[in-house]
């Protein structure tokens, strides 16, 4: 069986990256599996180096030098762990290929998110004459009608042989679009074991203790300042990643390291051998518990249940409530009270109950 993955894989994103190779792996299980080399203008225009947002008047030299060297290391995780290589496609080429697989996959990530800044309506499979599945795709807690083109949307919907999402409120929007049960599974980064991802990590790249902060923007100055006043009282240094996000920003006012390399290894090299993690997005709080970390959820709003819906919900799923970490509960929040880690009945459930749709969706094409 030949199996084709379209999703987020030009996105120079940790998380974006990792969630790739998971279902890759997982998919493996089934047939001859490859990610299409499909990237949107919009992600080019994000993402191209030097082009960040219209900025390279800005930049000097070094600092071109290290965005260069930070996409080369996405791009060298995409070839050597994704295998991703040939011909990039654009939504206008995707015809070309529109009977070449036997299934083709949307997802996981957020690709069905309509008002993300890299959409693209190629993640609906509209050109594709495959069997189509769509596994975890995230809509980003928005709703598919505020696409200017739902009523085309929902007849590709239509044509899906199995439909699932990654979050409940997804689920919501998609059932009452669609009239059809929707299932619900877990990311694909959480499908696979630890020991998958032990394979990639190897020996450390930093040698005594460190912090690692991770966050989607590092942006945020009052979470900055929480990560380092904790350095400065544990007197071990914080390591950042990314030269990407620290554009308008320096890390060293906060007594930060910008680490040399960056992408998808570095990140889980550093969350795995860290003293503690800090981290401020949905695949940081995900390896930080496959990794078994003493770790925080960094936000900035006063009241937990504000916290960004797909997040929370797994932080639900965790029970991990009392590890969100905030500028208005830091002074009665004991940082150095360790993660209690043990068998979360629940996920496991959920994680038998993806492998179980992924075995329905793919036992019915004959290999």
């Amino acid at each position: 069986m030949k199996i084709g993955i379209i999703t987020l894989s030009a996105s120079d994103n940790c998380g974006s990256l990792l969630q790739t190779y998971a279902l890759k792996k997982a998919l493996e299980k089934y047939g001859d599996v490859e990610v299409i080399n499909f990237s949107s203008k919009e992600s080019h225009a994000m993402y191209d180096v030097p082009h960040y947002w219209g900025i390279k008047r800005l930049l000097n030299n070094k600092k071109i030098k290290l965005l260069t060297k930070g996409s080369n290391d996405y791009a060298s995780f995409r070839h050597d762990f994704i295998g991703i290589s040939g011909k990039e496609y654009l939504i206008e080429d995707l015809r070309d290929i529109s009977d070449y697989y036997d299934v083709v996959v949307t997802g996981s990530d957020q690709v069905w998110n309509v008002q993300m800044q890299d959409f693209s309506e190629a993640f609906f499979l509209g050109w594709s004459n495959s069997k189509k599945v769509a596994y975890a795709p995230s809509l980003g807690g928005t709703h598919l009608k505020h696409s200017s083109n739902f009523a085309t949307i929902k007849q590709w919907l239509e044509d899906f042989s199995f439909l699932s999402v990654r979050e409940d409120i997804g689920r919501k929007c998609l059932e009452e679009v669609t009239r059809h049960e929707v299932q619900k599974v877990l990311d694909p980064t959480l499908i696979l074991d630890e020991a998958e991802w032990n394979r990639i990590v190897e020996e450390p790249l930093i040698q005594g203790d460190y912090i690692f902060y991770y966050s989607w923007a590092y942006c945020e100055d009052s979470i900055s300042q929480i990560v380092a006043d904790t350095s400065k009282r544990l007197g071990i240094p914080v390591y950042v990643i990314d030269p990407r996000k620290w554009i308008s920003r320096d890390p060293r006012k906060w007594n930060f390291k910008l680490y040399e390399s960056t992408g998808p290894y570095v990140f889980l090299n550093l969350m795995k051998y860290a003293k503690r993690c800090y981290v401020e997005s949905f695949h940081g709080m995900v390896f930080a518990y496959i990794f078994r970390k003493n770790y925080w959820l960094l936000d900035i709003h006063e009241n937990i249940e504000e916290l960004d819906t797909r997040l929370m919900e797994f932080v639900k799923l965790l029970g991990a409530q009392d590890r969100i970490l905030t500028k208005f509960n830091v002074s009665t929040v004991d940082q150095d009270e360790a993660v209690e880690y043990g068998n979360n009945e629940i996920l496991m459930g959920l994680r038998a109950e993806s492998w179980k749709y992924l075995d329905l969706a793919f036992g019915e094409v004959e290999s």
